[in-house]
């Protein structure tokens, strides 16, 4: 089936920020869109995210973050080279290549390139009769991810009211996923009516839907999580545990880790020991970014010492790209990789990571961005890829709960089993 027509526009994600959005329609008539989130918290790594600077006009009000010349890109640039394809994913992303050969996408941006990449899975997905997931796995069971979810936000997701980015939870012991997400709902309300019981103020959510409640230590932040579990009836460490997401990269400065709301500053090693002291003082079992993205050796030192069978969890370090991944592999500076999508630029090359981790034995967990839009595409690439884990922010959001709501949707209409790498 052919493609007929592509258009390139721009949209508004969950920040009111612009954002890439492409249609493409194929020769029976349909249309497929796909809308690309971007971050707030970004590794210098990452794919290029193209966007205007200062321009006049309607878009002089978006402070420079229109995407007029990634639209452009699109609809002047990629349209003419795929329009009169038969639809093919692996082909429309080697012409994306051929167009830009840079590693990060810099000449035409990853925001386009991704915004048509996805819109052409979806379509030849459709060109197949078949959904997006059982595109990307047309036989067999299907794997639902376990969720990891925002309960406190800080860093830059919420005006660093607290040193790291975020306390999240896992709900190791649900059996199933609707149970998994009912017990993060619960406990993210028991957070919200807790802090208000004292005097904290609770009216404010991060871009992910956390609660942006100051805390000015770490081990302050998760006791008060330990203690919403408590509240809902749920036991730490056996049905629910904690995970980190410190971002370290956000405040490592001249070669130190400067901890403001903490007031302390640590160098790598102290660092390394502070991190050491949190995994054995609090029930976390997944740490994300915990080092600064080129950092390695404290990558290398904590993973050689970590007390307790844990999850050290590479975003900014690993910005979901081969070649990061390969030295992480052969560095030994983690065991996981979160995966962005928008951090690769292309479909195809992303499930290409998510596979060369899958051969190293990386646990793999599939991600959104701080500003995402309602497209679900995420829950159906982390369970065709079979990622074994998810995390899209909190429980609050239409541009979060779009991704829960079609998990939800796959475990009722699928041959499905809920995954725990926990276990």
């Amino acid at each position: 089936m052919k493609i007929v027509d592509l258009l390139g526009y721009q949209v508004l994600d969950s920040r009111g920020r612009p954002t890439v959005a492409a249609r493409i329609t194929l020769a029976d008539g349909s249309s497929h869109v796909a809308k690309v989130p971007s971050g707030a918290s970004t590794g210098q790594h990452e794919a290029a995210e193209l966007r205007d600077g200062k321009i006049t006009g309607t878009n002089s009000y978006y402070s420079g973050l229109s995407v007029t010349n990634a639209v452009s890109n699109i609809n002047n640039k990629i349209k003419p080279v795929i329009i009169g394809l038969d639809i093919n994913l692996n082909q429309v992303d080697s012409k994306l290549i051929e167009l830009d050969s840079s590693e990060r996408f810099t000449n035409i941006g990853a925001n386009s390139t991704l915004a048509v990449s996805l819109a052409s899975s979806l379509a030849h997905a459709h060109s197949q009769q078949k959904s997006l997931v059982r595109f990307f796995q047309p036989n067999g069971k299907l794997m639902i991810p376990m969720p990891m979810i925002n309960i406190l936000s800080g860093g830059a997701h919420a005006n660093r009211g607290m040193d790291i980015q975020d306390v999240l939870i896992i709900p190791i012991g649900a059996k199933s996923f609707s149970e998994a997400i009912a017990w993060a709902a619960g406990i993210r309300e028991a957070a919200a009516k807790l802090g208000q019981a004292k005097g904290m103020l609770t009216h404010l959510v991060a871009d992910e839907g956390g609660l942006g409640i100051a805390f000015n230590s770490v081990n302050a932040a998760c006791e008060f999580v330990i203690e919403a579990i408590g509240s809902v009836g749920l036991k730490v460490g056996q049905e629910v545990s904690l995970a980190l997401d410190i971002a370290a990269t956000q405040f490592f400065s001249e070669n130190n880790y400067v901890l403001a709301s903490a007031n302390k500053s640590y160098s790598g090693k102290e660092f390394v020991q502070f991190i050491v002291n949190l995994v054995n003082d609090f029930p976390i079992v997944s740490i994300e970014d915990p080092f600064a993205e080129d950092d390695w050796q404290s990558w290398i030192d904590f993973n050689q010492i970590a007390p307790k069978p844990i999850q050290i969890l590479g975003d900014d370090l690993l910005t979901t790209n081969l070649s990061r991944l390969e030295r992480a592999i052969l560095d030994k500076a983690a065991n996981a990789i979160l995966i962005k999508p928008n951090q690769n630029g292309l479909v195809t090359n992303t499930e290409h990571v998510v596979r060369k981790a899958k051969e190293a034995r990386f646990r793999t967990v599939v991600s959104a961005r701080s500003g995402e839009t309602e497209d679900s595409w995420l829950a159906d690439l982390a369970v065709g890829w079979g990622a074994g884990q998810i995390k899209v922010g909190s429980t609050h959001g239409s541009e979060r709960t779009s991704k829960w709501n079609r998990l939800l949707e796959l475990e009722l209409i699928e041959d499905c089993e809920f995954v725990n790498p926990f276990a």
